[in-house]
């Protein structure tokens, strides 16, 4: 009898002792995944803090080459007060067909230079502006569009016809701090290209 309860105290103490090298195991396993997952969200907290500084970054450059347009266009030779006269100093007008060329090649070089977005408007006008303005980027009308793909807007259009009160806000709150934003609710693509063409004026 004495000696089953000292067989059974002893496998009693071996169990305890299994147990607790156990538990220490998984106690160290533990610290181990902490550490780990320490590690991660430092990494995370390290690239955020690295994007925001990207961004922050790159709108100040964008804000640069703006205000370097405007000054450049300063020292820009102002147009001609009268029209060039030939050799009998008769005046002498440019074609129509010259000077619509010369400002069809300045507003092409607007449109290539900047990254224009547009959001809202029906899908109808949108794709008739995607086939007037190519190098234009459309996110629909919806409020489920990338908001990451309004980072690298220097224009972020919104055509308030046809878009939701929370599309429009999120397209605000995503555009950088550095672009502008025009608000039209005119489906006129004339009248657009205008107004884009003088915020640069």
């Amino acid at each position: 009898m004495a000696n089953s309860r000292e067989k059974k105290t002893r496998n009693v103490f071996t169990e305890k002792a299994a147990l607790e090298q156990e538990i220490a195991a998984l106690q160290a396993k533990l610290e181990e995944q902490a550490a780990k997952l320490a590690d991660c969200r430092r990494e995370i907290e390290d690239a955020i803090v690295a994007r925001i500084k990207q961004r922050d970054e790159l709108d100040a450059l964008r804000e640069e080459n703006r205000q370097l347009r405007k000054r450049l266009a300063m020292y820009e030779p102002p147009a001609p007060c009268h029209p060039p006269a030939d050799a009998a100093g008769v005046p002498v007008e440019d074609s129509p067909a010259e000077s619509a060329g010369g400002q069809a090649v300045e507003e092409q070089e607007f449109f290539d230079s900047f990254r224009i977005y547009v959001v809202g408007g029906t899908e109808k006008w949108q794709k008739k502006a995607a086939e007037v303005f190519p190098t234009m980027h459309f996110l629909g009308s919806e409020k489920n569009f990338d908001r990451f793909a309004l980072a690298q807007a220097d224009y972020v259009i919104i055509n308030t016809n046809a878009v939701s009160h929370a599309c429009t806000e999120k397209a605000k709150n995503a555009a950088p701090k550095s672009a502008s934003i025009i608000m039209t609710s005119n489906n006129n693509l004339h009248l657009l290209q205008r107004k884009l063409l003088e915020t640069i004026q």
